[in-house]
């Protein structure tokens, strides 16, 4: 008796002192995306926009369209992005979410190479923190290079804010990489 006794104070003992990490749980879903438009505006007020498209929204086919982007050198630029999700009707503007949520979103800008073109986001959130839908740039002399373009989902977890401005942290909602032409 005394020793079924010491076996259950042991099992008993062993089961109180292993914890469980606790799960992260996030506040939020990804965004679906199938639709990106950058829209370049130079110091003439001369818009040129340029998307990204993939409705089907499968990473595996082909996108239905990826145009390159094509800039002038020597030239100021704002540029904003607008996303959506055609994959419903009628399309519904992710743009308008990322705003809302601004907490929970960064863009990421990064230009090979970095010479060529400069990007930095003119928007905050109401942490002081860069959002990146609203940026503004210069191109340099003519060339060709990439501009990739990242939007980070960083959601609250546990009731505590993730984003800091770092891009390592969070999952991915967009990760495209622009062919870029300044002339």
């Amino acid at each position: 008796m005394k020793k079924s006794l010491f076996y259950v104070l042991i099992f008993s003992l062993t089961l109180l002192s292993c914890k469980k990490d606790p799960e992260i749980e996030p506040t939020d879903d990804n965004e679906l995306i199938t639709t990106v438009e950058l829209e370049f505006t130079d110091s003439k007020n001369v818009t040129k926009t340029f998307s990204f498209q993939d409705l089907d929204a499968n990473s595996i086919t082909p996108p239905d369209k990826f145009e390159s982007i094509v800039l002038d050198a020597n030239e100021n630029y704002e540029m904003e992005v607008k996303v959506y999700d055609d994959s419903r009707k009628p399309r519904v503007d992710v743009t308008e979410k990322i705003e809302e949520d601004a907490e929970a979103h960064l863009f990421v800008y990064k230009i090979t190479p970095a010479s060529l073109f400069s990007l930095k986001a003119k928007d905050k959130d109401k942490n002081n923190l860069p959002i990146g839908l609203k940026n503004t740039g210069k191109t340099q002399g003519k060339g060709i290079g990439k501009l990739h373009v990242i939007l980070k989902h960083q959601p609250p977890a546990n009731g505590k804010r993730t984003k800091t401005g770092n891009e390592e942290i969070g999952s991915t909602d967009i990760d495209l990489e622009f062919k870029l032409e300044i002339k």
